[in-house]
């Protein structure tokens, strides 16, 4: 009986789902991995119904099998390679990726293109099939693919090295891509009807390019994308559908209609998701994204590797000796190549980026497995007419064949490599801060303990058995001393401030699901953790803090422009309200991190040291918010109102959640209840954040030396007057110097120095006017220097002397305010 196509993809699928599931059941006390196990069951499906078992006694089962041997190569990149690309460069960690991305970029480009190159040679002079440069380049650049998921899951489960992982998998991802763009280039050669001789120039620069307008039709999408999210809140349905399709829309349109690098426009879309994208993300959907691409990438990983093996054992052939020969010398040729390409750039790896170490560098040798993209890549030259089909059987042979052995022999045995090399546990003083924060948790159940015992639905319970809790307790604190003292301690203090500020940047994050801070806040605050866990994990000092206090410099240059100078000041106090949120937000956080500091420090003169570090930052930033809540009250009062709204809110939907959750209301009542909670919530997310900029033309009236001036006199003083804010115990006036400014205190307070004498001779605050000796001396009688950031008003000394010229009363009064 035929079957419909639909159906048996259908089956195959379905079956797909089943045998993962249960592989993942029966591998999980195994130190077999979950990819391997699926590559050898493939090769076994494949196996049996190449005997014709499953044709005689499952037909439909046969027919689904070689259906998908059949699979359209580009069909199998356009369906899989998008979520394999987007999910593993979504779930980079940013900060890190940037740190070390000089060093992936040198292995995925010159480190790829090196091993192509050599790998053409050897194939061009060891191999006995006579292939032409062009054949042998293209081969090269295919076999050259990295595909790393087996070492990559490996090394989360046994020892949770992220810079080696992020090295790793952003190598795969880069190389993939450049991998595809030069296998493009050559294979383009190989199948042209014409002889076309090989232009350096010209692939390179169609290399660029291709690689080039890939990165901008990426970003170009993502933001377009994030833009649209961005316009919705708290609808996972739209956002995560709206991922999805701008992830495949990439690929295709990179790849189809302009024939530029997918993979390159697929890792700028990630990034951008990842990085831009984290703050226009409702935070009540980011998680549930996050879950969502694990999934669709496991289901993509479940069926490659199933589809791998059926497809290696379906079509390729087995009866040549020629070619086992030739595919035992292309692997141990590919390990060669592998090994000199990353020896070679090695003296740079270690000084650029993280550094690497030699320990690292060989588990980066042996972890270079080939995947999906090399055999998809080789799929594309056996089902082209245009090659001769011997031609095609021998790549897709040799390819199937290294993806296999890569697979089983170095996915095998990455294991105990990693365990000779030490690198398949924690870092020891990593390892003392888990140890630290076990102890935590058994003793907090051991606390837990007797209100169990006293429980009444609880007396017939047998204690002793519980009491293996006292034991497992014992033991972690003797593990906990017991490292300790194997390690220096330097490497413990460094683990102990990583753990510390990694708990900082959390605690940012859930601050922003919650509301109380703001996503830009959120994400400026992450951006000051990461910079303090650059190379040594600092707590004190954070320098970034500081430039988000100040008011840039270079705002000065526009501060007397029309209009322009109007957006500059706007500008000026939505900075000053950022840099409060700032604030706050980060006193949170080092009030966070003290809570920790106890329980995880190493040492008591460790605990000591870090405690005085968090308390320079709090007195830090209490002097910041102190100066910041006197001299701009309504702005303080604007952001906690908004933060009152928000948690308000907050509280307002959860409530309703637990009502339905209790049945107290029902689904339909509920979900139009918290519609309305969200569309309140959506509406303040969008509402900017009131600041009411002070009345300049009030205080010009209100000062003593306009009183009585000409009507004409007033309207040139105010058009003239612009607008500054100083920072704390910045200079406005020096002693014996000239300035070309008369002020006008609006908020804040200054002070008045003799520097003869050292002594402040007078504060002044709101409405006091400094600087009328200038227009009579020229010099500053005294130093003016602000106490707090102050707002203030100014006018040329020049221009005022025009107005004095054309106002007897004007000039009569600032005589007499001088006098005073």
């Amino acid at each position: 009986m035929e079957h419909g196509t639909g159906l048996l993809v259908l089956i195959f699928v379905i079956g797909s789902i089943i045998i993962g599931s249960l592989t993942m059941i029966l591998t999980k006390n195994t130190k077999l991995p979950y990819t391997v196990t699926l590559l050898l069951i493939g090769l076994a499906l494949g196996g049996i119904d190449r005997t014709g078992y499953f044709e005689s006694s499952m037909p439909i089962i046969s027919e689904s099998i070689k259906l998908v041997a059949d699979i359209d190569p580009h069909l199998f990149l356009f369906v899989f390679l998008p979520t394999l690309i987007f999910e593993s460069a979504y779930s980079l960690e940013v900060h890190l990726f940037k740190r070390i991305f000089p060093q992936i970029a040198i292995l995925a480009v010159p480190g790829l293109i090196l091993s192509t190159i050599v790998t053409a040679v050897l194939v061009m002079y060891l191999f006995p099939w006579n292939w032409s440069w062009e054949l042998c380049l293209m081969f090269g650049a295919l076999i050259s693919a990295t595909d790393p998921v087996a070492v990559v899951a490996l090394l989360k489960e046994v020892s949770s090295r992220k810079r080696l992982e992020t090295l790793i998998e952003g190598e795969s991802l880069l190389n993939d891509g450049t991998a595809i763009v030069l296998f493009t280039l050559f294979y383009s050669m190989v199948i042209a009807t014409t002889n076309t001789s090989f232009d350096f120039l010209g692939v390179t620069g169609e290399f660029s390019f291709v690689v080039m307008f890939g990165l901008a039709i990426g970003v170009i999408f993502g933001y377009l994308a994030i833009l649209l999210i961005s316009k919705v809140f708290n609808n996972p349905l739209v956002e995560i559908s709206l991922s999805v399709g701008v992830a495949y829309l990439v690929f295709f349109v990179a790849e189809h209609t302009f024939h530029v690098s997918g993979v390159v426009a697929l890792v700028a879309l990630a990034l951008m998701f990842s990085s831009i994208g984290r703050t226009k993300v409702s935070p009540e959907v980011a998680g549930f994204l996050h879950h969502f691409w694990e999934m669709m990438a496991h289901f993509a990983n479940t069926l490659i590797f199933l589809l791998v093996g059926i497809l290696i054992v379906a079509r390729i052939k087995l009866d040549s000796v020629e070619y086992w020969i030739a595919l035992i010398v292309l692997y141990i040729g590919i390990t060669v190549i592998r090994a000199g390409s990353v020896g070679i750039f090695m003296p740079v790896l270690k000084r650029i980026g993280v550094g690497i170490t030699k320990e690292k560098a060989i588990v980066l040798v042996w972890g270079g497995l080939r995947g999906a993209v090399s055999l998809a890549l080789a799929l594309v030259v056996a089902q082209n007419d245009n090659i001769p089909k011997e031609l095609g059987d021998q790549i897709l042979f040799l390819t199937a064949g290294i993806v296999v052995l890569t697979i089983l022999i170095n996915g095998l045995t990455m294991e105990k490599l990693l365990a000779y090399l030490g690198l398949d546990r924690l870092p020891p003083a990593k390892e003392a801060t888990v140890q630290k924060a076990k102890a935590i948790v058994y003793e907090d159940v051991q606390k837990y303990l007797p209100k169990l015992k006293d429980d009444e639905f609880l007396q017939n319970v047998n204690w002793q058995e519980i009491k293996e809790i006292n034991k497992l307790e014992s033991i972690h604190s003797d593990n906990v001393e017991k490292i300790e003292e194997e390690i220096k301690d330097e490497d413990l203090s460094i683990a102990f401030r990583r753990r510390l500020l990694e708990a900082e940047r959390k605690f940012y994050w859930e601050r922003y699901k919650t509301g109380t801070i703001g996503a830009e806040s959120a994400k400026n605050l992450a951006m000051v953790v990461e910079e303090a866990l650059d190379e040594y994990p600092t707590i004190s000092p954070r320098p970034l803090l500081n430039k988000y206090w100040e008011i840039p410099k270079v705002l000065t240059v526009f501060e007397n422009l029309p209009i322009i100078g109007t957006i500059v000041l706007n500008y000026t106090f939505k900075r000053i309200a950022f840099g409060y949120e700032i604030a706050r937000g980060f006193l949170d956080g080092q009030d966070e991190i003290l809570l920790h500091v106890d329980s995880l420090a190493p040492s008591i003169e460790e605990n000591k040291n870090v405690r005085e570090e968090i308390i320079k930052n709090k007195q830090m930033t209490f002097s910041y918010i102190s100066n910041i809540s006197s001299v701009f009250p309504d702005i303080i009062c604007a952001i906690q109102t908004r933060t009152a709204n928000r948690l308000l809110l907050n509280k307002e939907r959860s409530t309703i959640k637990r009502l339905l959750e209790n049945g107290v209301l029902d689904t339909p009542e509920a979900s139009r209840m918290i519609d309305d909670v969200e569309d309140r919530m959506f509406s303040l997310l969008k509402m900017p954040t009131k600041i009411d900029i002070p009345d300049a033309k009030t205080l010009i009236k209100q000062v003593s030396w306009t009183s009585n001036i000409k009507e004409v006199s007033l309207k040139k003083l105010i058009h003239s007057f612009g607008h500054h804010i100083y920072a704390e115990n910045e200079y406005i006036y020096t002693q014996d110097k000239a300035s070309e400014y008369l002020i006008i205190v609006v908020i804040g307070s200054i002070e008045i120095i003799n520097e003869q004498t050292r002594e402040v001779e007078d504060i002044k605050s709101s409405g006091a006017t400094l600087g009328v000796d200038l227009l009579f001396t020229n010099i500053s009688k005294r130093t003016v220097k602000t106490t707090l950031t102050t707002d203030i008003l100014h006018i040329k000394i020049s221009k005022l002397k025009e107005i004095m010229k054309e106002d007897e009363v004007l000039s009569n009064n600032l005589k007499n305010f001088l006098k005073e």
